[in-house]
């Protein structure tokens, strides 16, 4: 239920006394991609973590990871539409619970906003005109560099050099410029391709979406030739934060 209910988040905002103001300029602000970074108040594990872009005229895409069980996941795009009215936003859109199709109304209230910064707080919930409470009462979220060059800095072979966990075995990861990439285990001195663990791949400036390996806060260092990933996870009930580290490492020493 919280997988399905922070995947049907639905977000703007408006400077808080902004009623007097044309409303059709606050539209053109949200314009952009914007990650969720916590639900309240704690950030979300990897594999609970989406991107809203916000496109004109009046649509949202919502893209995240969706599974129909624990072992196979995919990045998905949910398209909905939403109308600004003072501080707070209406929307709703068809979205995926249970295998079936349900119609998802929300309204929410903007608590604060900056050029990189929005919070909101979720005041009213309907699935399907029935009210129901919602698992996360508020969310925030950072906003994407338009620039996004981490799209192409990525687009490397990386080795993992450190995780800080012993369960975690060594392994290979390529980036192809086509949102796809190829993972690597290592057997004995040899490097071997694991084809159930390849995948999609999507970049959002500091923000790595993967279908095998879920969702991570990313940061280079050493002019693109280091990179770190930053992320929570859930074992065994437990909440706990992950550091991974790469190296890029030449093509031809991935066999």
């Amino acid at each position: 239920m919280r997988y399905f209910i922070s995947c049907c988040t639905f977000i703007t905002f408006l400077l808080l006394n902004a009623c007097t103001k044309d409303i059709s300029c606050y539209r053109d602000m949200i314009i952009g991609s914007w990650v969720e970074q916590t639900f309240d108040g704690q950030k979300p594990e990897t594999n609970l973590r989406g991107v809203h872009t916000f496109v004109r005229p009046d649509s949202r895409v919502v893209r995240r990871l969706y599974s129909d069980d624990a072992d196979h996941w995919k990045i998905e795009n949910i398209e909905f539409n939403y109308l600004i009215s003072c501080k707070i936003i209406s929307s709703g859109g068809i979205v995926t619970a249970g295998g079936k199709g349900v119609y998802l109304y929300r309204e929410e209230e903007v608590m604060r906003f900056s050029d990189s910064i929005l919070r909101i707080k979720v005041i009213q919930e309907l699935i399907d005109n029935n009210p129901t409470t919602p698992s996360i009462q508020e969310i925030t979220y950072k906003k994407v560099s338009s620039a996004n060059n981490n799209a192409k800095t990525i687009q490397k072979l990386w080795e993992m050099t450190e995780s800080g966990d012993s369960t975690i075995p060594a392994f290979r990861i390529q980036f192809q410029s086509d949102g796809s990439y190829t993972f690597f285990m290592k057997n004995k001195e040899e490097w071997e391709e694991q084809g159930e663990k390849a995948g999609k791949y999507d970049v959002f400036d500091a923000f790595l979406m993967t279908t095998s390996l879920h969702c991570w806060d990313i940061l280079f260092a050493e002019k693109g030739e280091r990179m770190e990933w930053n992320g929570v996870v859930l074992e065994n009930g437990q909440r706990s934060e992950k550091r991974l580290s790469f190296k890029a490492v030449k093509p031809s020493s991935a066999q």
